[in-house]
């Protein structure tokens, strides 16, 4: 079954510790939640998956049987979910890439920034095309699977034809499909079908993430320590 790898047992359940403390941020809100409701929206989203991988299933056996039996329903709501899913994935990269800015600028500033600069996966890959890696340089290592998902949600958005997808039959197991038409023109030559295997996504998403976490804990840890250590140090003078 594909699924995003967010939880430790069987009982499926969010624990506290799976979610990174922060030193507090009058700028940006309470970012522990802000990371709580990311797995709350990727444990929505596995719900989401397992009912695409169903649908997918009947529609091939009853296609490979012939017997007539997919309803309409049935065969045209894995595309739609596999867009929710994707815009959703989307969305959560973005703020992923974002937070960890933000981290990323605490440690050098003191303080997280009043100003976002690197928001988005399509600002990111903006930058590297300028040649600039200063900033959230751990997502270079996943510049192929970013890629995918922008060319993918920018296709949703952006592209009349998109709907076509439904005439591409989801064999075997559930594959992503977006067409793309280019500058809003209908042209055969330029028109582009990407088609990538939805576990494949979720794959690399769940490396990415894994790392990413890792990395987060590592850099709230210790900018939690540093304002401590500041605090006692400030009291001391002080006294």
């Amino acid at each position: 079954m594909i699924q995003f790898d967010i939880y430790r047992d069987l009982t499926k359940e969010i624990y506290a510790d799976d979610i990174p403390e922060f030193s507090g941020s009058e700028n940006w809100g309470n970012l522990s939640s802000k990371f709580s409701f990311i797995f709350s929206r990727l444990d929505y989203l596995n719900d989401t998956l397992v009912s695409i991988c169903e649908k997918v299933e009947i529609y091939n056996v009853n296609f490979k049987e012939r017997n007539g039996l997919t309803s309409k329903k049935t065969k045209i709501a894995p595309y739609i979910e596999i867009i929710h899913v994707m815009s959703d994935l989307r969305m959560i990269v973005d703020e992923l890439i974002a937070l960890l800015y933000i981290v990323e600028k605490r440690k050098v500033l003191g303080d997280y920034p009043s100003k976002i600069e690197i928001e988005s996966i399509g600002n990111l890959l903006s930058k590297w095309n300028e040649k600039k890696f200063d900033d959230v340089k751990f997502f270079i290592n996943y510049k192929d699977f970013l890629k995918n998902v922008n060319d993918i949600t920018n296709t949703y958005k952006h592209s009349f034809i998109n709907d076509h997808i439904v005439f591409y039959r989801q064999l075997d197991k559930p594959t992503v499909y977006a067409i793309r038409n280019f500058n809003g023109e209908f042209d055969k030559q330029k028109n582009k079908l990407i088609e990538i295997p939805l576990e494949n996504i979720v794959t690399d998403f769940n490396k990415m993430f894994k790392e990413y976490r890792i990395l987060l804990k590592e850099m709230t840890y210790e900018q939690i320590v540093n304002d401590f250590e500041k605090k006692k140090h400030n009291m001391v003078i002080y006294k």
